[in-house]
């Protein structure tokens, strides 16, 4: 009797599987009912999107979303409220390529099979982005480009002049004018001063003239003959090339140097 009662009130004895948790500690069994918790989570939604809905659609009166892609907004609402579905005017997004008011994007998109009623999200084009160009007449090149792009725009040409009223470095030309509206892509060409023209002189040619009128056609310009260079060329004692070119703009006084054909009169003093 002993032995029996013995037997009843024994624990029972383990089993493979209380064995096989017993080699991890409190924190990998909780991991790993974690991950068992997780897969079975994906698990169900991947059967609702693949199995569930699909049966569900089926079952009800499907339709096919029209293609309302490029269509004006208007007609685009009316389509899908014929069709059976609720049109959402989700966004309006600048494009430069899409007539102001034309549908974009949707979402379902055209041609999907649902069941009638669903929302339809529509995505509009606002047209081109447009902006009023900001003023940068004397500022700094430097300064126009930093105002540019606070304004979401760039800075397009940049020629150089020289002018009488405007500092040296500053703008003083712009195209589009101050106060322009154009669209945001568009770039603002700009006028930078090279400071005033005063007492400066364009550089004449020189070229193909001897040595001693190039001399005195610099003198009439008030600009004075600078390095001579002698080498191989024809004719004798001509002007082959100088430096500045002719038409580039000097101070009064400035130095020409000239490359002049071997062979004519003798170098000046300061020739090499």
């Amino acid at each position: 009797m002993t032995n029996a009662q013995e037997l009843i009130d024994s624990p029972e004895p383990p089993t493979a599987e209380s064995n096989f948790f017993r080699r991890f500690s409190i924190k990998q069994r909780w991991l790993f009912g974690s991950l068992i918790a997780v897969a079975a989570f994906v698990v169900i939604v991947l059967l609702f999107d693949n199995v569930i809905m699909p049966l569900y659609v089926r079952q009800g009166s499907a339709a096919t979303v029209p293609n309302v892609v490029g269509a004006k907004t208007a007609a685009a609402l009316q389509l899908l409220q014929a069709a059976g579905y609720q049109p959402i005017q989700y966004e309006v997004r600048f494009d430069e390529k899409t007539p102001e008011g034309t549908i974009i994007r949707q979402t379902p998109e055209g041609g999907e099979e649902t069941k009638p009623g669903r929302k339809v999200y529509l995505i509009i084009s606002g047209g081109k982005e447009m902006a009023s160009v900001p003023n940068l007449l004397g500022k700094s090149l430097r300064d126009a480009k930093m105002v540019m792009i606070k304004s979401n725009m760039s800075i397009g040409k940049v020629n150089y002049a020289y002018s009488d009223s405007a500092a040296n470095g500053t703008v003083f030309g712009q195209t589009p004018v101050p106060g322009t509206e154009t669209s945001a892509s568009a770039e603002v060409g700009v006028t930078v001063s090279q400071g005033p023209l005063l007492g400066r002189v364009p550089v004449p040619s020189l070229t193909n003239l001897s040595l001693s009128e190039a001399i005195e056609k610099l003198k009439s310009v008030k600009l004075e003959l600078g390095k001579v260079n002698y080498q191989n060329g024809a004719p004798e004692n001509a002007v082959l090339d100088q430096y500045p070119p002719s038409g580039d703009l000097v101070n009064e006084g400035a130095a020409i140097d000239v490359f002049v054909a071997r062979g004519g009169d003798a170098p000046p003093a300061n020739a090499p």
